[in-house]
């Protein structure tokens, strides 16, 4: 059996089963409890707000207070439960320093740095702090055995800025559950947000903040407002830049903003910012929407198109890595980055061809469920822990 440990300690506590938002806490909760499922001794270390779970060993950090007790308490809890023989993979920043590196000098462990997340890799390189951010993290990927990511536009960043060979660097897709039970929940959203029956839902799953493409789906709205049709924009995320453990969260600078803009452009009625929801209602969302735009300008991945695809939805994305390696020309629409009129025409295609956007979606739901399901791709982890520790 293998013993894998996932480290994620970030600084706020982390809800293991996350119950509101996405991103990378779902898809450590969804892969590492997948592999345990599969017989894999599988542990997560991280500031965690969860106790237990019934499948995954969860090993808490404080990682309150000031950087050298943090990561000290850090070190201990790694020389606790980490043995010799086992593998230990850095989940996503490389939070937590040069500890892991440490560990490993310390101890006989096979380690890998995972990653589907755009920053720091894709962002530009005055966004981090040049002095301590990165030295640290092109240690940390240089000190690992190997480096998995979820597709090649990573690949090709994490060789270049992490000054690494590209044999190191193996691509495995992110997976998403179909099990999951809050996919069976039902809330009704269009009585909570009085939706008519003859209004079709196109919708925006993501955080609220300018990355995301939030003022170029408002301004493509804005050019549908005179059209004769019956609809309405939903943006469902968190108004700021993170999710939070309760569901509540605090508008930024640039949520009002776009609250102020959707009141110029006289989408008032037309277009509805939800804030953070449970999975039972983001679930309810997708399940309901007739088409999902996604137009953001930078992503590790794509997490929420993976969502709408493995609910049949046509999709609309930008026409760049990597949603245009998830979304191809037989699964959605791809739109030139930025272009407001040809994003704003692509959702009134697919809101006039019902037959073509069924087609679309599903075809957008084989793609899914031919490479991204727990089936598609758990096989490609358990593979790879055996190719590391030659069988044993």
């Amino acid at each position: 059996m293998y013993k894998v440990y996932f480290l994620f300690p970030t600084n706020s506590p982390l809800v293991f089963k996350p119950k509101y938002g996405g991103g990378s806490g779902l898809y450590l909760y969804q892969l590492s409890t997948n592999l345990s499922k599969r017989g894999v001794d599988t542990h997560v270390i991280a500031n965690l707000a969860t106790k237990n779970d019934a499948l995954v060993k969860l090993h808490h950090v404080d990682f309150s207070g000031n950087l050298i007790l943090r990561n000290m308490r850090y070190l201990s809890k790694l020389y606790e439960v980490v043995d010799n023989e086992s593998i230990v993979i850095v989940f996503d920043q490389a939070f937590g320093g040069l500890m892991p590196v440490i560990l490993k000098k310390l101890k006989n462990v096979k380690m890998l740095f995972h990653t589907i997340n755009h920053y720091p890799w894709l962002d530009d390189k005055k966004e981090v702090n040049p002095r301590l951010y990165w030295p640290i993290l092109k240690t940390v990927v240089k000190t690992v055995d190997l480096v998995v990511v979820g597709n090649n536009l990573l690949k090709e960043s994490i060789v270049k800025r992490g000054g690494i060979s590209e044999d190191k660097v193996i691509i495995i897709p992110p997976i998403l559950s179909l099990e999951e039970p809050e996919r069976e929940a039902k809330v009704d959203i269009r009585s909570k947000y009085k939706i008519k029956d003859d209004e079709k839902i196109i919708l925006f799953v993501g955080r609220i903040v300018p990355h995301k493409g939030i003022t170029d789906i408002l301004k493509a709205a804005a050019q549908l407002k005179p059209k004769s049709r019956k609809y309405k924009f939903f943006l469902v995320g968190p108004r700021n830049s993170s999710f939070s453990l309760n569901g509540k969260d605090k508008p930024t600078k640039f949520y009002w903003e776009m609250l102020d803009l959707a009141k110029r452009l006289g989408l008032e009625d037309s277009l509805i910012f939800t804030g953070s929801v449970s999975r039972e209602e983001l679930h309810s969302f997708y399940r309901e929407a007739d088409l999902f735009i996604f137009p953001s300008y930078k992503e590790g991945f794509g997490l929420a198109v993976l969502e709408a695809m493995s609910y049949g939805k046509p999709i609309i994305v930008y026409n760049h890595p990597p949603l245009n390696y998830i979304i191809t020309k037989s699964t959605g629409i791809l739109v030139p980055p930025g272009d407001i009129e040809e994003l704003a025409r692509a959702i009134a295609y697919l809101l006039d061809n019902v037959d073509i956007a069924t087609k679309l979606g599903l075809n957008a739901y084989e793609r899914f469920r031919e490479n991204f399901t727990v089936e598609a791709v758990i096989g490609k982890w358990i593979a790879l822990f055996e190719s590391l520790t030659g069988g044993s």
